[in-house]
């Protein structure tokens, strides 16, 4: 199962790298486009059928600010779930479920509003809008917005917590 998470992750980073050479789109559109929430994220499951066990309260919908950059690295999709673990060497945004461990050790983790993941995140950056349960263990800096729903253990050189956001989780 993990080789089908890594072949989906390889054919994403191409075809994300096609998208940023082709400079046919205006600057202004991609901008944009990197500003307005996602319209997919409404097509995800119900919090009821999160492959995570625990319910967790929902907040209403926000904008969420970008916390990392939105060129270059691989995304995980909003209609994606992956039963596996996840090792990126690239910047990774999880718009989808992933149930395993996902590891970037010197990159960055986003984990959208519709995004969840369980049960641990290793990176060098985590920014946490969407759900997570288990451990997330940032060796820079956790960053936890205010639509953000955590629960388990954070370790962190550095953390943000934005109010608003959800925690049930033991802090190092």
């Amino acid at each position: 199962m993990s080789l089908i998470a890594l072949i989906i992750i390889v054919l994403d980073g191409k075809r994300r790298i096609k998208k940023r050479t082709s400079a046919a789109q205006p600057t202004s559109w991609r901008l944009q486009q990197r500003q307005s929430p996602s319209k997919e994220a409404s097509n995800l499951p119900s919090q009821s059928q999160n492959p995570a066990k625990v319910d967790l309260p929902t907040s209403p919908p926000t904008e969420t600010p970008q916390c990392l950059s939105a060129s270059g690295g691989s995304l995980i999709g909003s209609t994606l779930r992956i039963d596996g673990d996840v090792s990126a060497h690239e910047t990774l945004v999880i718009s989808g479920a992933v149930v395993g461990n996902v590891t970037a050790w010197e990159h960055s983790v986003m984990v959208n509003e519709a995004g969840s993941v369980s049960p641990r995140i290793e990176a060098r950056t985590v920014c946490v809008a969407g759900s997570v349960i288990g451990q997330l263990v940032a060796t820079d800096q956790a960053i936890v917005l205010s639509n953000a729903r955590v629960s388990g253990s954070i370790d962190a050189k550095r953390l943000k917590c934005e109010s608003g956001a959800w925690l049930q989780s033991t802090v190092t």
